[in-house]
Order: C-alpha cells, then sequence, then structure tokens
C-alpha cells in the first residue's frame, strides 16, 4: 500500500496513527487530553510531515521506531509535553506497563 500511496494519503495516515496513539496513551492513563494541546501538536505534527518528500514519507509509513521517535519529538516541540506532566510523570513513575506498546515512545516526552 504504501510503495504506491500518494503522499497525501501517507500524510493522512501518519497523522491518524498519532491520533489514535495519543487517544490511547490518555485513556490508559485514564486522563481526559488537552484538546487545544492536541489540535496544536496535530498541526505540528502536519508541519513536520509536509516539508518530507515522497521516499521519506513512504519509508517512515513502515518504519514504527521512527514513527515513535517522530510523535515523541511533536509531543516536545508543541509543548502537549507539558501539560498535565506532573501527573502523567508520578503516574508512569513505576514504569510504561500500563501503557499499549505503541505509546510506550511517548513516556520519554513527559520525563525530559
Amino acid at each position: 500500500m504504501v510503495s504506491s500511496a500518494t503522499a497525501v494519503e501517507i500524510r493522512t495516515f501518519v497523522e491518524a496513527a498519532f491520533r489514535d496513539r495519543v487517544a490511547m496513551f490518555y485513556r490508559a492513563l485514564q486522563l481526559t487530553p488537552p484538546y487545544h494541546s492536541v489540535e496544536k501538536a496535530q498541526r505540528a505534527l502536519r508541519d513536520a510531515l509536509d516539508t518530507l518528500p515522497l521516499p521519506a514519507l513512504q519509508a517512515l509509513a513502515v518504519d514504527e521506531p521512527a514513527l515513535g521517535l517522530l510523535f515523541t519529538q511533536v509531543l516536545r516541540d508543541s509543548g502537549l509535553a507539558k501539560k498535565h506532566k506532573g501527573i502523567i510523570k508520578g503516574l508512569l513513575a513505576e514504569g510504561t506497563d500500563r501503557l499499549p506498546s505503541e505509546c510506550r515512545p511517548f513516556a520519554d516526552a513527559f520525563r525530559g
């Protein structure tokens, strides 16, 4: 699918994956996400993806560790990681086992 997808399709896929993971992350912690900050993070992700050429987008879409790193960086850069930071840091103090595996990289954004 990725090799024949357009840049718009891949960006849409990656943006949806980010939204889903942010929702899963907050749901796993039983917190209400700060919606304004989530929207800001989504815009930051869109801006970051808009700068990537099609081959880079294609590679990113199938590289789970790279997606995790990008999503974590977006959390930091957008300021989303500053919201509820103390609460989330406390909830994650005992480890990230309560998080779905695809959301575990997000924990790094709240530790730093």
